[in-house]
């Protein structure tokens, strides 16, 4: 399961001491974790190294929702902007936009448990939970789907004819 990662995983992803992880996981600044056990924080390896990326890179997403929009990056708080709708939509730039009516149809189709949830990608639902944009409960339902259906189609390949 090399896609699941702990702390000690997370730290070589990072270059960090574990110690450094364990207290950024604490202080709210790592991305939100998909489950604490006793163990400690599990991750999607996906998550970490999209935090470091993000953290080298400086992604930036805005999302709109009505007449506001909002700046979202990687692991940040979303903040409000003064842009319009039509600035963002209108210019061109290196960022991505999502539209309120978008992610309400992507949370509909997660917790309605619609046969297509299995199209979605996991990365790109992964994103939009580190931007900000989609709540952990939500992301939350999603990783469950999504972990009962990689169980489900390892059981399949394993079957014999």
């Amino acid at each position: 399961m090399d896609f699941l990662v702990g702390v000690k995983e997370a730290s070589e992803i990072l270059g960090w001491d574990r110690r450094k992880v364990s207290t950024y996981h604490s202080r709210g600044v790592l991305p939100k974790p998909i489950v604490n056990l006793s163990s400690g924080p599990i991750w999607f390896r996906k998550q970490i190294e999209r935090y470091k990326a993000g953290k080298e890179g400086g992604i930036t997403a805005y999302y709109i929702s009505g007449e506001t929009v909002y700046e979202c990056k990687q692991n940040h708080p979303i903040k409000e902007t003064c842009y319009s709708p039509d600035e963002i939509l209108e210019s061109s730039g290196d960022y991505s936009v999502f539209l309120e009516k978008e992610i309400e149809q992507l949370k509909n189709i997660i917790l309605e448990k619609k046969p297509i949830i299995q199209f979605l990608s996991l990365e790109s639902i992964n994103y939009l939970h580190e931007l900000g944009i989609l709540e952990t409960e939500v992301y939350g339902q999603y990783a469950q789907h999504y972990s009962c259906t990689i169980g489900n189609s390892r059981e399949g390949r394993n079957e014999q004819p």
